[in-house]
């Protein structure tokens, strides 16, 4: 199965550049430059990206090559790691292949783990559809297969250790799940927790107390009408009374330290989410779902939302500008930084363009 426009228009070098400025934290964001030499050169799109606590970086998408900081092509297939600095790390080659071979979700165990979702149906040299749990060191797939019927778009592991999915998906293994379920991680069958979305799932994020945020393009889920997010008990996968009810797809969420909940998305206009108008990017109260004073203003779709460590906001998507908190118009082009209150940080303009 293939993805959505939406998706597709993620680009790669905005989300090489988030895992970058993360990976380094707040001192290296403040001497990050566009020009620092970092360029794996990808030939395709990258879907997700995920930095490594060793600082390895690990990227996946439609690529077949990668021509690290002006060097030669080298062949890797949907999923790649990096060394800090831009180089290949040559030793990890999983190979996602066949049906397109997109790899669009990647999250890391506590164990150093690597779990991988798209549309594959190969990884790691073994037939996985297309959910694959990989070796840190070399890449294989180990005998983790729950077998979904359909493109795997979203992974987050809870603080147990047991695996959320979200997708495009009706079935993990024999167990009927529509588009979200969750995983035992040593038996990859899917336990009872089943919100049963009408729609696509896009984005999953765990709070600290252990509830779980999702967003896509669903309109019901965990029993309940939940425009496009939505909050989810962890044991019955019910929604709970949180409701931003958004008028189009989430496609990122991210958690402040505070536990304010960042979203980002194709909302907009009035009344586009936690009932006030905000374009693309929005700040929710964890209590109430309501949008607080924090209005970055992008002209088109946010497709990535990170948090660094002193705070500041990562934004990447298909934007070329953004006014925020209704001030000046500031060209920002696929990738921005904003400050707590939702200006614009002035130290990081990396224009990235095509």
């Amino acid at each position: 199965m293939k993805y959505t426009p939406s998706l597709a228009k993620r680009a790669a070098r905005q989300l090489l550049f988030i895992a970058v400025l993360l990976a380094g934290g707040a001192a290296a964001v403040r001497g990050q430059s566009a020009l620092d030499g970092f360029d794996p050169n990808a030939n395709g799109a990258v879907r997700v990206v995920v930095v490594q606590p060793d600082g390895k970086i690990l990227i996946g998408g439609d690529f077949t090559t990668l021509s690290p900081n002006g060097g030669a092509p080298v062949t890797r297939n949907n999923i790649a790691r990096l060394n800090p600095d831009g180089t290949l790390d040559t030793a990890f080659d999983p190979n996602a292949s066949d049906q397109g071979g997109q790899v669009a979700a990647i999250a890391v165990q506590a164990d150093g783990k690597i779990l991988v979702g798209g549309s594959f149906t190969t990884i790691g040299g073994a037939t996985r559809n297309p959910l694959a749990r990989l070796d840190p060191a070399t890449g294989s797939a180990d005998s983790f297969n729950p077998i979904a019927d359909g493109d795997v778009h979203a992974i987050a592991v809870q603080a147990d250790g047991k695996i959320l999915v979200g997708g495009i998906f009706g079935d993990i293994g024999v167990v009927t799940r529509n588009r979200i379920a969750r995983i035992d991680p040593t038996t990859g069958t899917a336990d009872s927790f089943d919100p049963n979305a009408n729609g696509e799932v896009r984005a999953i994020t765990v709070q600290a107390d252990g509830r779980i945020l999702v967003g896509g393009l669903f309109t019901t889920i965990g029993g309940a009408t939940r425009n496009y997010i939505a909050r989810l008990d962890p044991i019955t996968g019910a929604a709970d009374s949180w409701n931003p009810n958004a008028n189009d797809t989430v496609n990122a969420i991210a958690l402040q330290a505070d536990g304010k909940i960042l979203a980002g998305g194709s909302f907009n206009g009035a009344s586009s989410i936690g009932g006030a108008t905000r374009n693309h990017i929005a700040r929710l109260d964890p209590t109430t779902g309501a949008a607080d004073t924090f209005d970055p203003n992008a002209n088109s779709i946010d497709n990535a939302i990170a948090v660094q460590s002193d705070g500041k906001i990562l934004a990447g998507g298909n934007f070329t500008t953004l006014s925020p908190n209704g001030g000046t118009t500031v060209t920002r082009n696929r990738i921005a930084r904003l400050d707590t209150d939702g200006r614009l940080d002035q130290t990081l303009n990396l224009s990235i363009v095509g």
